[in-house]
């Protein structure tokens, strides 16, 4: 019985990601094609900015992409630790399963979506080049390794303090740190650690294509080492704790 509850929570809250996010992106579109129908005029960047607009990637994308994330629970659960000799193995194990959810959320929630949107803008753009197919192609793999550092950073924080709500106003405030700079402190050039550098990369839109790629080349180099040394931190931390503490309350 319990089994099946925990069951029907994690589809609710999947149900709940998928739905909302497409219902943001909508209104979001439909926003934009308002814009368009007045300026008869449109570039990719403005696009991109339109659909990942820090605000929306702050209060809507994270926290959505989170409760889909907190749906992994399951992973915590001390008889499927067990089963695995080693924690470094069992948190791989972890990392795998969450890796693949997020490329398939990412791919039918983001991806698809901006196809559709950039199609349907086509008759306000002129005809997509080599380097704005290019630009299109690192602007995904950024935002989704945003998706990626965002919900990393959950996972970490939900397997070592095993508090659920804590760890994730803690993924969500990541990248409001960047907002905040952003909006409050309106301090422009401004990268961040993770939000502001896609917004960033978005601007760069207008440098040429060499240029524009070495810039994509070092966010990349960015986000993956803060992947890997996160990943690192996690499994040296997991050495000296003790993951199966508490009991199956700890499971949610």
């Amino acid at each position: 019985m319990e089994l099946r509850k925990f069951s029907n929570l994690n589809l609710a809250r999947k149900f709940a990601a998928y739905f909302t996010t497409l219902l943001v992106e909508f209104i979001l579109a439909l926003s934009m094609f308002e814009i368009l129908s007045v300026n008869k005029t449109c570039t990719i960047d403005l696009i991109l900015l339109q659909m990942f607009r820090a605000n929306v990637i702050t209060f809507f994308y994270v926290p959505l992409f989170l409760l889909l994330i907190s749906s992994q629970g399951y992973t915590n659960n001390y008889l499927i630790i067990l089963k695995y000799s080693y924690v470094e193995d069992w948190w791989k194990g972890k990392i795998k399963i969450f890796l693949e959810e997020t490329l398939i959320y990412f791919l039918l929630i983001y991806t698809v979506p901006l196809i559709v949107v950039i199609i349907l803008s086509s008759k306000y753009l002129k005809v997509l080049s080599y380097k704005e197919f290019v630009f299109i192609v690192e602007s995904l793999i950024i935002a989704f390794l945003l998706l990626v550092i965002y919900g990393t950073v959950y996972l970490a924080v939900s397997t070592i303090i095993k508090k659920t709500i804590a760890a994730y106003v803690i993924g969500v405030l990541v990248p409001f740190i960047d907002f905040i700079f952003m909006y409050v402190f309106k301090t422009r050039n401004f990268s961040g650690i993770t939000a502001g550098m896609l917004i960033n990369f978005f601007m760069s839109y207008s440098l040429s294509t060499e240029r524009q790629i070495f810039l994509f080349v070092i966010y990349l180099g960015y986000f993956l080492l803060l992947f890997g040394v996160l990943n690192i931190i996690m499994i040296n931390t997991l050495k000296k704790i003790d993951v199966c503490r508490g009991d199956k309350k700890s499971e949610n």
